[in-house]
């Protein structure tokens, strides 16, 4: 039967086109609660932070800014305690100091001195100093991050860490 072969095509209308996706709106990013406070108006306390120290070096450190101390702010009293972060970490606490100002002031002393004066049997690469608020010292033994932490610092204060 060629009368099926003959028959007119017919064109079925095309769809129409395609529209482009609408873009999803936008979700807002969830921001995590800063870990860490800026509160430089509390009390703070310098910390060495020693890396890879036998505890030997731990205590006779402690001795040593002692003894700095009672030299360079006679008249001033300070403690200073001393306490495992992690495997490696060892921390040396001096305080009290009244906010972050006066802590970094001591700080900017004792980094002029420490290599040569204070701690000069240690190698500077096992040692750097941070400062912290009680709060914020709190937060750090829980999350046991100095990286963040450190970062934090870099952030608060530009320059000084």
């Amino acid at each position: 039967d060629t009368t099926a072969q003959n028959k007119p095509l017919v064109k079925e209308p095309l769809p129409p086109p395609a529209r482009p996706a609408e873009p999803l709106p936008e979700k807002p990013v969830a921001r995590l609660p800063m870990a860490y406070e800026s509160d430089t108006e509390s009390p703070h306390s310098v910390i060495i932070i020693l890396d890879k120290v036998d505890g030997i070096f731990v205590n006779e450190s402690k001795n040593a800014f002692n003894l700095y101390n009672r030299q360079a702010y006679y008249g001033k009293s300070f403690t200073i305690s001393h306490e495992v972060l992690n495997e490696t970490i060892k921390l040396v606490r001096i305080q009290p100091f009244a906010n972050a100002n006066e802590a970094i002031a001591y700080l900017d002393k004792v980094r002029k001195v420490a290599e040569t004066d204070i701690i000069p049997w240690l190698p500077a690469e096992k040692y750097r100093f941070i400062i912290t608020s009680d709060k914020n010292l709190e937060t750090l033994r829980t999350k046991k991050d100095l990286l963040e932490y450190t970062n934090f610092l870099k952030s608060t204060f530009p320059g000084k860490f």
